[in-house]
């Protein structure tokens, strides 16, 4: 799907157009034309490819899709794939997506899966200081990858709160331990720390001079903010997920402490549960009887005594805590 096509000369929209071959028709000119693709089929791809010599190789990777980050320098073109990450709270998972960038001399081709960073605001922001945009594909680089990084935050920001939520559950009354969700949460924190930690060094090879061609000179420092940002975010991940390594720990021991209170309790009351029954088994099968059971007074007294027993040893566990 083709989200938005326009030419722009000196930072200013000078061409908005539907088609592919209407926007690649103007290279050769000044400006450079920003074609923005969503979840485009094996056509429209095909079709941008050919229309902005597109190498094969950076065009069947982009097909294929679940690249790590990188960025590719080809003879013409300047690629760039980073991992994009929404957080769905209602599943507790991180949902990823994938954003190829395609930068030529002359043009840039945006091609985005996934639901997470629209760059629709990235191209009107851009569109208001044209001063910017006029450094060409570089800029609209450097604003998507800027883009993307921040849109990590609520994703982050949606780990840390169930974090917070495991670790009052941890230690609440209740019984259940949220172990598995504990072990869920460190699964998407994993999966989230690895796709974007190669990211740093994709990102600083942007600023390098291999990438002139693509990158102005005005843009490069501009890159220190995505780097720093990302940065940021990795480095909150690994605290995350430290955190849950210590809840999980935590959980662990709550249970095994709650396994061991629940083993006292059973053993308290089966010392106390054996006193009537060695009563009852020794005189009522092996010695003939409880004594003076010719009285109603010997059974009593035998019956009393056994529930005095009993209520010493219950006093007694209770005092030290086993019951």
């Amino acid at each position: 799907m083709i989200i938005d096509a326009a030419w722009y000369a000196d930072g200013r929209r000078a061409l908005e157009t539907d088609s592919i071959e209407k926007l690649a028709a103007e290279r050769g000119g000044t400006g450079f034309g920003w074609l923005g693709l969503f979840r485009p089929t094996d056509g429209e791809l095909s079709e941008a490819a050919s229309a902005f010599e597109l190498p094969d190789l950076a065009v069947e990777d982009a097909r294929q899709k679940h690249d790590r980050p990188k960025v590719e320098r080809h003879e013409s073109c300047l690629v760039t794939v980073v991992p994009t990450a929404r957080y769905v709270d209602e599943r507790e998972e991180v949902e990823f997506g994938e954003l190829f960038l395609f930068a030529g001399r002359d043009y840039v081709l945006t091609v985005r899966y996934g639901d997470a960073a629209p760059l629709r605001g990235v191209r009107h922001a851009l569109e208001d200081y044209p001063e910017r945009l006029a450094h060409g594909p570089g800029a609209v680089l450097q604003a998507a990858l800027l883009h993307v990084v921040q849109s990590y935050v609520p994703v982050v920001e949606g780990l840390e709160h169930d974090v917070r939520e495991v670790e009052r559950a941890v230690f609440n009354e209740e019984r259940d331990q949220p172990t598995r969700r504990i072990y869920f949460l460190i699964r998407e924190v994993l999966d989230f720390l690895v796709a974007l930690e190669p990211m740093s060094s994709a990102v600083k090879r942007l600023t390098a001079p291999e990438c002139i061609p693509w990158v102005h000179p005005e843009i490069v420092p501009l890159f220190r903010d995505v780097d720093d940002a990302l940065s940021e975010i990795v480095e909150r991940g690994r605290t995350v997920h430290q955190l849950l390594n210590n809840v999980l720990a935590a959980s662990l021991t709550q249970a095994s402490v709650r396994q061991n209170e629940d083993t006292r309790k059973i053993s308290a009351w089966a010392a106390i549960g054996i006193v009537p029954t060695i009563v009852a088994g020794l005189f009522g099968m092996n010695v003939g009887g409880i004594p003076g059971n010719t009285h109603w007074i010997g059974f009593a007294a035998v019956t009393v005594a056994t529930f005095l027993v009993c209520y010493l040893l219950y006093r007694r566990f209770k005092a030290t805590g086993w019951l």
